[in-house]
């Protein structure tokens, strides 16, 4: 089982050299399934070549294994040795089982992708270049790019939300305490430059409370309207 590497108090270095330890982890699990899938791509090959010899057709085994008709095909006409004669039903059973077995092992190597995506939070924790982590786990470089890329676009997001939700709320601005009037003062002045400053970052404003109408407004407004109309008096 791979597990997430903590970063909770561990130096930098210490943090840097577990991600490692786990990267390499990763690395392994994938050459191992890796091996194992071209041997049995062997197996594979010679399977469908017999269920063709069944009497299969060649979209029947590329639906039930997965592959592409043109695959199959070419098998088919790159297999020399001769193939052991078996018939329909045992032909299409084997057939099933390749194709569950590539099931698993997809889900197996999917598994393994998230936990690496997973550990991309802490690399970038550890400013753990995503050049340095395709290396260490095979993976393409594009690909964990755009997994450094996510993550990044996901933490700003939080920040934003939490630094939003600290400026609207303002539970923690609370003034710290024994202040003098002009220290107060201050302290106001400042809190409200920097919940500015954040809207401002974020493309908005602070927003302007409407003053409310004065009390009675209605009926003066309803009085002035007659005096204005003619013929009333």
């Amino acid at each position: 089982m791979i597990s997430n590497p903590r970063l909770h108090g561990k130096t930098s270095e210490e943090a840097v050299e577990e991600l490692r330890v786990y990267l390499t982890r990763i690395a392994r699990r994938r050459k191992r399934f890796q091996v194992t899938s071209q041997n049995q791509m062997r197996q594979v090959r010679t399977r469908v070549v017999e269920a063709v010899a069944a009497g299969i057709g060649f979209e029947e085994a590329a639906a039930a294994t997965g592959y592409q008709s043109t695959t199959v095909s070419k098998w088919v006409a790159k297999h020399r040795t001769p193939v052991r004669e078996v018939d329909l039903a045992t032909a299409r059973r084997r057939l099933d089982k390749i194709r569950q077995r590539q099931r698993s092992m997809a889900a197996a190597e999917l598994r393994i992708a998230r936990r690496a995506k997973l550990l991309v939070r802490r690399a970038i924790a550890v400013e753990f270049t995503a050049e340095e982590f395709a290396s260490i786990t095979t993976y393409n470089l594009k690909a964990v790019k755009r997994w450094f890329t996510a993550v990044r676009n996901r933490l700003e997001q939080t920040r934003r939300r939490r630094e939003l939700a600290s400026v609207r709320r303002g539970k923690a601005n609370r003034p710290p305490q024994e202040l003098s009037p002009v220290e107060y003062e201050r302290w106001l002045a400042r809190e409200h430059q920097r919940r500015k400053a954040v809207l401002q970052r974020y493309g908005m404003r602070p927003g302007r409370k409407k003053p409310a109408p004065p009390s009675g407004g209605n009926r003066l407004r309803l009085q002035s309207r007659e005096h204005r109309r003619p013929g009333l008096e």
